[in-house]
């Protein structure tokens, strides 16, 4: 049999045993709904980033050329100011009234001295507003009073602009949005490669306690069976991340959700589906091989336990390095480490502070690591995977192997 053939058919086996079965159906199917639920929940609770609207004010006939200097104001909000001109009595009516009639406040009196009456307590904002309105009335009469044009004083008003410099470059910062997208990556993935290797080292200890594995070792060599176990897994892992996270930036991009995220959904999803085939590669390689060390379900937290401090100890120093300095020397070797790539990489791209070649370094130096891994784990695998009663030290395993 060659070598591919028999590796496909445990990946077969893996894979089918974990994918066709009611309680995954049932589960992912429930996952998929609670992800769209939430994002319809958010839609729904998230304040509407609407067109803001216009400040509503009413001006008296005889204040009526502060009309254009309100509407143009430069203190305005963001919605600017529609004004509508009333009388003293339609004024206070509208001061009172609820819905689109109702006005924010009345401005009556001279240009050069108006009065803005309230309904209840004054608007410091509002009034500034006017107070602004009536002076650029005043100015544009005094212009036009000395030959002059207001027009082109306005416009000369509105060349005028301010730049801003400094000494010092800004550090780099993640955003909220930045923040928000990078955690929920880096934990999906940590989730998942815990998930997965959790699988493939119970896979493991399991057929060595049922004896399973000494049939199958009777057809396929040690290597081609722990090769099957990691693809038929892996393939599993990626289905789920593939679903569950293609959903959660579906329903966020379709609904709408944050529309002000300066962050690419699909490209950062695309990259943490490529940084967890790696991961899984480093990890996967690793709690399969470590599993055949012991021979009980009850052992396997003494070989595992170590794989996952190898877990969490990137993924956190992602959460609190990155955040705080995701441009700096620490940060830059740090994501060239392969077990810290797959956290880092992904938390750094998201916050856009990535050399051109730094990703493909990455890559490389994380593929390149695969080989020896697979030799280790190969080799601890062969030489314990028969074994049977207590622990085998890691040692006695790397010392010698079977022919």
């Amino acid at each position: 049999m060659s070598t591919p053939k028999p590796v496909m058919l445990v990946a077969k086996r893996e894979f089918m045993t974990r994918m066709v079965t009611k309680s995954n159906i049932i589960s992912m199917v429930v996952m998929v709904v609670a992800i769209a639920v939430l994002a319809i929940g958010a839609k729904l609770l998230l304040p509407d980033d609407a067109e803001p609207e216009a400040t509503r004010i009413g001006v008296d006939p005889a204040a009526s050329q502060l009309t254009d200097f309100l509407e143009g104001s430069l203190v305005a909000g963001p919605g600017g100011v529609a004004v509508t001109e009333l009388d003293e009595d339609a004024g206070r009516a509208a001061l009172a009234a609820e819905g689109d009639e109702r006005m924010a406040a009345w401005v009556t009196g001279t240009p050069e001295a108006p009065t803005v009456l309230f309904e209840d307590a004054p608007d410091p904002e509002l009034v500034a507003v006017v107070e602004q309105a009536a002076r650029d009335a005043v100015q544009a009469e005094v212009v036009a009073g000395l030959g002059g044009d207001p027009a082109d004083v306005q416009t000369a008003l509105g060349s005028v602009a301010v730049s801003v410099d400094q000494v010092n470059a800004a550090e780099q910062e993640f955003d909220p949005g930045q923040w928000i997208v990078a955690v929920v990556l880096i934990s999906l993935l940590l989730f998942a490669l815990i998930g997965s290797g959790s699988m493939i080292a119970m896979g493991v200890v399991e057929e060595k306690t049922s004896r399973v594995v000494e049939l199958l070792l009777s057809t396929i060599r040690p290597g081609q069976l722990l090769a099957g176990k990691v693809v038929g897994i892996g393939a599993y892992g990626l289905f789920q991340m593939v679903v569950l996270g293609g959903a959660l930036v579906g329903v966020v991009t379709v609904l709408g959700l944050f529309p002000e995220l300066e962050v690419n959904l699909g490209l950062a999803f695309l990259l943490m589906l490529v940084w967890f085939l790696l991961g899984f590669l480093v990890f996967a390689l690793l709690f399969g091989g470590f599993a055949a060390l012991v021979s009980r379900q009850e052992d396997i937290g003494s070989v595992t336990t170590p794989l996952m401090f190898a877990l969490f100890v990137p993924y956190y120093v992602t959460m609190f390095l990155v955040p705080a300095q995701p441009d700096s020397t620490l940060s830059k070797v740090l994501s060239q480490v392969p077990l810290f790539a797959p956290f880092m990489m992904p938390t750094r791209a998201a916050a856009g502070v990535l050399e051109p070649w730094e990703m493909p370094l990455a890559l490389a130096i994380t593929a390149a690591t695969i080989p020896a891994l697979v030799w280790i784990s190969g080799r601890v695998y062969r030489r314990a995977v028969l074994h049977t009663g207590g622990r085998m030290k890691l040692s006695e395993a790397l010392r010698s192997t079977p022919a």
